[in-house]
């Protein structure tokens, strides 16, 4: 993680940090999130992150008070790409289990997708050890938002009557499962090439057949 190659935030296009669109909190984000890819947790410092936006390093301090507070807020810009919070506002998806789960499935396909996602994750388990509290941020404040969105949509789809769960955050869970696994998890430890959109499309179809095989309350159409 050492390497001094820029790498573009996951889920993002490449953007120049001093495009004048930007604010000065998303310049310092965008250019902190390519150093953390870079250099690591550990060799990323405020002045490397200063350089990269072309802001004053007293700019970076008045934004973030320190290195932890910067890597909480990258991780919380990293995964506000991902738009499976936005699932209970769909009333189609709500009433209409195996579309709404195909749609969250291909959101969470498509979010890791591009190769710098799959170098954020590296780069929180390979520094995780030295810095513990890495991992738990990036799950707290990432992670579980996306998460518990899905447990309030697979909550409201039992409250429907169109799908029968017991426990909403294990099913949650075993969803998320069913896409990663085939998906993600080979990438991280950097066996198998990015997954073909087609490829993408076909696991998430099946998960979402195989968790209403499981859960699809009968005589509904997402049973049959």
């Amino acid at each position: 993680m050492k390497s001094s190659a820029v790498v573009t935030a996951p889920g993002n296009p490449p953007k120049a940090s001093r495009d004048p669109g930007f604010s000065k909190r998303e310049a310092v984000l965008d250019a902190a999130t390519r150093v953390f890819l870079a250099h690591g947790y550990e060799g990323t410092s405020m002045d490397l992150v200063a350089q990269e936006s072309g802001a004053a390093r007293r700019t970076v301090y008045n934004q973030f008070e320190s290195k932890e507070a910067l890597f909480n807020a990258a991780v919380e810009r990293v995964w506000r790409d991902m738009p499976v919070v936005s699932i209970m506002a769909d009333d189609a998806a709500l009433q209409d289990p195996g579309l709404g789960l195909r749609k969250v499935g291909l959101l969470i396909a498509d979010f890791w997708a591009p190769e710098q996602a799959i170098a954020f994750v590296r780069m929180v388990i390979s520094e995780s050890n030295r810095f513990p509290d890495l991992a738990e941020n990036f799950v707290r404040l990432g992670k579980m938002p996306a998460l518990r969105a899905l447990i309030d949509y697979i909550s409201a789809l039992k409250d429907r009557g169109l799908i029968k769960v017991e426990d909403s955050d294990l099913a949650a869970r075993q969803f998320v499962g069913l896409v990663n696994e085939p998906l993600l998890w080979y990438r991280v430890i950097g066996v198998g090439a990015v997954p073909s959109k087609v490829r993408r499309h076909q696991v998430v179809e099946e998960a979402a057949a195989t968790f209403l095989a499981r859960y699809g309350a009968k005589g509904t159409a997402a049973a049959s």
